[in-house]
């Protein structure tokens, strides 16, 4: 009886330990994450601009999203594909910037910064563990830094000229 007893607690703990999250919003995910990832100020990410740090920086949002407004030097790889686009050396010879180390510095941001939280919890369980996300989005950038930013409206080519909508993130 013994033996069975000690079974079935093992059982019960590994069942226990197998259980993924659930959450009862996005917010209460997001918050989690922001436990676990690296955040960088605009100021901060301002600095290693202007000195040439060695840097990738990812825009998460949607393409539209993208082409509207975005910091200088940033590519954008939207939040759906990021975990299958990281680590493509085709994606990046397409970008023309080279495909980033799992050790080398990778700054991500969104709208407000929440998308770009759990993207970088992502890259995290992909092995990229100097992930950092920008605190409070472009939207932060946007009014820290209003004059810099650039603009690809060219590429929109007969879509809408208003940004896709993705939520409040």
């Amino acid at each position: 009886m013994k033996k069975l007893s000690l079974i079935v607690i093992a059982l019960m703990l590994l069942g226990s330990c197998n259980k993924s999250e659930q959450y009862d919003s996005a917010e209460k995910m997001v918050a989690k994450a922001m436990k676990n990832v690296n955040m960088i100020t605009p100021d901060e990410l301002h600095w290693l601009m202007e000195n040439y740090e060695t840097y990738t920086l990812i825009d998460v949002r949607q393409e539209l999203e993208h082409y509207h407004g975005f910091i200088p030097g940033s590519v954008n790889i939207p939040r759906g594909s990021l975990e299958f686009n990281i680590s493509d050396s085709i994606f990046w010879d397409q970008t023309g910037l080279y495909k980033p180390e799992k050790g080398e510095k990778i700054i991500l941001y969104c709208l407000k910064g929440q998308r770009s939280t759990l993207a970088a919890e992502s890259l995290k369980k992909l092995g990229y563990n100097n992930a950092f996300v920008l605190s409070g989005g472009y939207k932060n950038w946007e009014l820290t830094y209003p004059e810099i930013f650039e603009k690809a409206l060219d590429k929109l080519s007969g879509q809408s000229d208003k940004p896709a909508k993705s939520g409040s993130c």
